[in-house]
């Protein structure tokens, strides 16, 4: 099997890369060609109702796999979907009409991209995917559609453009951060938290435009922490507590309602600084002895 994204490349004993495939989802996707016109799916909720589209200009399209809703309005240009379905035919697998490990490393490659890169994952928050390592046709045609191109050159030079979107626009780098959460569960197994060696990858990828300055020091405490996984609340809080909290965490309150594993992990660092503080007196102290008897060495001659 090809390595298909970063999840799979840094740990590839993990379940992630012998997932079962699941049945292929429907979604909902006009054939007219669409422009993407990002909505924030919260606010977008209360305007769409359910299964239904208010709007005669904008087609929904839901995924029951997780709640990111991605919204098309019309273009003026028309894209050439029989060129798109050509594509998907190129890369998809021959035992179900899906990309899958292989195909999605072929198209990596015409792309010129490691799968690995963070553009891939933003590709897959536009294409709306329902899990890593594969695209439905739906997907796959839909998130061309989307972005207004019909072949891989002008997929090419959209990645400057999707890039800057995400880390330009705060609301919009939320929504591929909580999307990320989504894509990495293993939706065959009904999973509700992100396994430790997947929730690290993804939060390295999702952050590697960005790096917050904790976020080694939050590797490394959870690495000898025993989890049973990354809860959606926890995954989502950790955006909120970067943004938020100092990196001496010297406005952190433990009384507010910050998950539990936070207050472990900026109790753990503080002690460690007060153990270095110590450590820092101690090394000055030493200092000062040793230049003591050295002057005083300087006078017995």
């Amino acid at each position: 099997m090809g390595k298909c994204c970063s999840v799979c490349v840094c740990d590839p004993s993990s379940d992630t890369t012998r997932r079962k495939p699941p049945q292929q989802t429907t979604n909902t996707v006009s054939s007219s060609p669409f422009n993407h016109s990002y909505l924030q799916h919260d606010s977008k909720m209360n305007e769409v109702q359910k299964g239904n589209v208010t709007d005669k200009n904008v087609v929904v399209v839901k995924n029951s796999s997780h709640e990111v809703i991605r919204t098309f309005s019309h273009l003026r240009q028309e894209v050439d979907q029989a060129k798109i379905n050509g594509l998907f035919a190129k890369y998809k697998d021959d035992t179900e009409d899906a990309i899958l490990a292989d195909g999605m490393e072929k198209f990596c490659q015409d792309l010129g991209v490691d799968p690995t890169e963070f553009v891939v994952l933003v590709l897959a928050w536009k294409f709306n995917a329902s899990q890593m390592c594969r695209f439905t046709r739906t997907e796959f045609v839909g998130g061309f559609i989307s972005l207004n191109v019909d072949s891989i050159k002008g997929l090419q030079h959209k990645f400057p453009d999707l890039e800057a979107e995400v880390t330009k626009d705060v609301e919009k780098f939320k929504d591929l951060y909580r999307f990320t959460f989504k894509f990495g569960l293993d939706v065959e197994e009904g999973q509700r938290a992100l396994p430790k060696n997947i929730a690290v990858p993804l939060w390295k990828l999702v952050f590697s435009k960005n790096v917050p300055p904790v976020l080694d020091r939050w590797f490394a405490f959870l690495e000898n922490r025993q989890l049973r996984g990354i809860s959606r609340d926890t995954w989502y809080m950790f955006l909120n507590f970067t943004e938020a909290i100092d990196p001496d965490f010297g406005n952190y309150d433990d009384s507010e309602a910050w998950p539990s594993l936070f207050d472990d992990f900026v109790e753990s660092e503080r002690e460690m600084a007060k153990q270095m503080g110590k450590s820092d007196d101690l090394l000055r102290e030493e200092k000062q002895e040793n230049g003591v008897i050295r002057e005083e060495s300087s006078y017995s001659f």
